[in-house]
């Protein structure tokens, strides 16, 4: 099972804490993941499809204790379903309820004595932050989709219109720190996010607790893994840089012995350099200690690059 499924199995297990929540939320799938249809004589449909079971089967239970509809669960899929699995379907038939609970999700407004249905989200299911977190459970469980952590960081909702990506939006910006994004793509808009933090913040504001601890144990060995390989990395670059430079020194005492010779050389200098070349893998601490008597890294060092300063010409 992916880490998305995992996710909205735990978050259709959710209940709205209070009962202004219930609407919100029901809005949200019913927005998202829900389709209006016309049956004639000004009647309507309301079809709600989610891949998903348990949430199938936890908005059938909203639906019947809030707004008292029943609605009927179909099973579909097969050979001819995009992903080879079953597509639930929650279909109401009497277009008296379906009339209505779109009315009360604020979906099917009234203007000028016409029905006509709402492009973005109605503002008066978002007056609080419960309802907030309520609203975007229902969207997430309707169209949502999450990467699993080990591959990448990214969570977005599919939407149907401009005006909704927008609102949208909006409604995830509401929420501290969290800055959500819209992109277009195959002809439809999604609000997406691509930031670890602001994915687990998401995943508490929506109520996957558990799902939120397993994405933070993966985050944490990810960004272990990669300090490592950074740390690996730098190591590996310094001691290139100390090999390149123990090289260059080697070379120019070389120079220096089969020229001038090292007797030209300060005795301080001359012993620093007989070590060097004596053992040429050893660290400049490891030369220190071997001086007579033991002098600190950094006067090796000094008196390495004097040496080559000589052999360069350099007074």
């Amino acid at each position: 099972m992916s880490f998305a499924s995992e996710t909205k199995n735990e978050l259709a297990r959710v209940m709205p804490e209070k009962q202004c929540c219930r609407p919100a939320e029901i809005a949200g799938f019913i927005r998202f993941g829900g389709v209006v249809g016309f049956a004639g004589s000004g009647r309507l449909t309301l079809t709600l499809s989610t891949e998903n079971p348990a949430a199938a089967r936890h908005y059938k239970k909203l639906l019947k204790e809030y707004f008292g509809a029943r609605a009927n669960l179909f099973v579909g899929g097969g050979a001819n379903f995009r992903k080879k699995g079953h597509l639930y379907e929650l279909c109401m038939e009497e277009s008296a309820d379906a009339e209505h609970i779109l009315r009360e999700t604020g979906i099917l407004l009234t203007r000028e004595n016409f029905s006509c249905l709402h492009e973005g989200i109605c503002d008066e299911l978002l007056k609080t932050k419960c309802c907030r977190k309520a609203y975007l459970r229902g969207a997430f469980l309707g169209a949502g989709t999450l990467s699993d952590p080990e591959k990448a960081y990214h969570l977005e909702i599919v939407c149907g219109s401009e005006p909704l990506a927008a609102d949208l939006k909006r409604l995830f910006n509401s929420f501290t720190d969290i800055r959500a994004k819209i992109a277009f793509r195959r002809g439809r808009f999604a609000v997406y996010l691509k930031d670890a933090g602001h994915i687990a913040d998401i995943l508490n504001i929506l109520g996957a607790h558990g799902q939120l601890l397993k994405f933070e144990n993966v985050r944490i060995v990810k960004e272990l893994r990669n300090r490592t390989n950074r740390l690996s990395n730098c190591d590996n670059a310094n001691l290139d840089k100390s090999l390149r430079a123990a090289e260059a020194r080697i070379s120019a005492i070389a120079g220096l012995r089969d020229g001038a010779g090292l007797e030209s050389l300060p005795e301080k200098l001359r012993a620093a350099a007989l070590l060097r070349l004596a053992h040429p893998e050893a660290s400049l601490s490891e030369l220190g200690e071997m001086m007579n008597p033991p002098i600190t890294k950094s006067s090796v060092h000094h008196r390495l690059r004097r040496i080559e300063e000589i052999a360069a010409g350099r007074p």
